[in-house]
């Protein structure tokens, strides 16, 4: 009895284990664009059914009616019934009743290029295709039950791909069979799978790797050399700052959304997205690209790293003062850190791009609680926790500065705040971060905290003391940043 019971408890683990793999082959296909990617699906259940459940976001990244990219046919799936049930994310299969369940689907672009406003819907065509996962592949409905940290595992074969036809997404560059150990919704489908004629580079940091992955021929002098050159720069630099170098894969897709050589569409759109492993540009290539567009979103989205990912906020929205404030504050001190511009140049920067961007918008003073509910349904609103927590981030740096003697800076605490959250695998509060600032400040400066940042009343900042070399002034009611170049200035130091 007791041998069997062994022998059970032996077997159940690697029983239960079989239950959380998946795979998937994907085929190419000479005419992507008319036929779509087809993915085939394998899966072994627990017993014998003749009825299964699978999951497909319907909505995702603020794009809505994805089924319409999804496409099951009797002709792929012989003696398989599908009833696609988009409001509720599911597919409801029937079969013949066994354990093994194998059927195929596909993934097409709905929509006409060009289109301008679309950025996360599933792009394909012959050339390439550049697909979210969480839009990619289907799987079993059971799987978005088990709990956030359950680790489940992908495989995936890439079937009968060209050399020139390059595989690259967030696991693995060029890979025809890739085996995927991850979380389901912060690690498989938090991700991107692309292929198509992109140009791929790489580099290393401390023996790892980081990738570039590009495509086209963009505008206005963004050639390969230099957005890989810069890419080189800010990722080394954001690491040497945190003192980081544990990441064993990273890579970065830049995408055109829209490819023109003419003016038709007077402006630049543009975007860029934190993800598993990996950042994602995606933008208009035309004749209105703009560097120092690439060089924010390259710089910002790279900080999210730490600032967002690795310091998680525990209550998303009520913490985008931090999560994005504090990364887009960070996003202009490390420019100037590495010289990639001058203190002249950075003082211009935060005087246009936060405080005269924050005072002339008419939502600035909505209070944190309103972020929260409205922060997906206006640009205005969206845009207030970046330049708000850039200027309270900007006040505490000089506040350290100047109560430490220039001994240390926001950039200690930073870097204080990620190992307590990566040694403690504890998530952001404001409560922790304000633990911090009293460690430093030697005060509780929670009054402060609560009627700038909270409640969102406007900073006086003409009345706060700055270190040597800073003073601020009105100019129309808006503050500006002066320098006085006749002092030295301990500000952004290596």
């Amino acid at each position: 009895m007791i041998k069997k019971l062994l022998l059970f408890l032996f077997i159940l683990p690697l029983y239960m284990r079989a239950q959380d793999k998946i795979s998937y082959k994907v085929y190419y296909d000479d005419h992507f664009g008319q036929n779509g990617i087809k993915v085939q699906v394998d899966y072994t259940l627990k017993k014998p059914s003749d009825t299964l459940s699978f999951y497909y976001a319907n909505e995702n990244w603020g794009e809505n009616n994805l089924f319409r990219s999804l496409a099951i046919s009797k002709e792929d799936n012989p003696g398989i019934s599908f009833t696609m049930l988009p409001s509720d994310n599911k597919i409801s299969i029937r079969k013949t009743k066994n354990k093994k369940i194998s059927f195929t689907y596909r993934i097409k672009q709905d929509f006409k290029d060009p289109d301008y406003k679309v950025f996360n819907r599933p792009r394909v065509n012959n050339k390439f295709f550049h697909v979210l996962g969480k839009n990619l592949f289907i799987i079993p409905q059971s799987f978005t039950q088990m709990p956030d940290n359950k680790e489940f595992e992908f495989y995936i074969e890439w079937i009968n791909f060209p050399p020139d036809f390059k595989i690259h997404n967030s696991f693995a560059t060029r890979s025809q069979k890739q085996k995927i150990k991850a979380t389901l919704w912060e690690g498989f489908y938090n991700s991107l799978f692309a292929a198509g004629d992109y140009r791929i580079y790489s580099f290393t940091i401390h023996k790892k790797p980081v990738y570039f992955a590009i495509r086209d021929q963009w505008n206005n002098g963004l050639s390969d050399n230099f957005l890989f050159s810069n890419l080189k720069k800010a990722v080394q630099s954001q690491r040497d700052f945190w003192k980081d170098y544990d990441k064993d894969y990273f890579t970065v897709l830049m995408t055109p959304t829209v490819s023109q050589k003419d003016s038709l569409f007077k402006g630049y759109s543009s975007t860029g997205s934190a993800i598993k492993n990996a950042f994602i540009i995606q933008g208009t290539n035309n004749p209105f690209n703009d560097k120092n567009t690439y060089l924010y979103l390259l710089h910002h989205e790279l900080m999210h790293e730490w600032i967002g990912s690795t310091i998680r906020n525990k209550s998303e929205e009520l913490q985008y003062w931090f999560s994005e404030g504090f990364t887009d504050y960070y996003t202009y001190k490390n420019r100037l850190r590495i010289k990639d511009i001058s203190l002249d140049e950075w003082a211009k920067l935060f005087n246009s791009e936060v405080l005269e961007a924050h005072w002339k918008n008419p939502k600035r003073n909505i209070p944190n609680y309103r972020i929260k509910d409205d922060f997906w349904k206006s640009r205005q609103v969206e845009k207030v926790p970046y330049r708000r927590g850039a200027i309270f981030a900007f006040w505490l740096d000089n506040q350290i500065i100047l109560k430490t003697n220039s001994k240390a800076s926001l950039d200690d605490l930073m870097r204080d705040l990620l190992k307590t959250c990566t040694d403690k695998k504890v998530k952001f509060t404001d409560e922790l971060f304000l633990s911090f600032v009293e460690k430093y400040l030697e005060k509780d400066i929670s009054y402060f905290f609560q009627k700038y940042v909270i409640s969102g009343e406007d900073f006086d900042l003409t009345q706060e003391k700055w270190i040597d070399g800073f003073e601020f002034n009105n100019s129309d009611g808006i503050p500006q940043l002066k320098i006085n170049p006749q002092k030295t200035i301990k500000y952004a130091l290596p």
